[in-house]
């Protein structure tokens, strides 16, 4: 096995590794969509509380 078979091993397994985690990231991202957007809606208006929010109950 020379060098370049090595690198080109390296190669792949980098990239499906990479994808392998991108997948699962979209897959919990999905899951929790809503409660991490809700989440950052609390944490902004507890950050801000006389943030008139009457466009965002629309």
């Amino acid at each position: 096995m020379n060098p370049s078979e090595k690198l080109l091993s390296a190669r792949i397994l980098t990239i499906c590794l990479t994808i392998s985690a991108l997948l699962l990231s979209l897959v919990v991202y999905d899951a929790y969509a809503a409660q991490i957007q809700q989440e950052i809606t609390d944490a902004v208006l507890n950050a801000l509380p006389d943030l008139d929010n009457s466009l965002a109950k629309l």
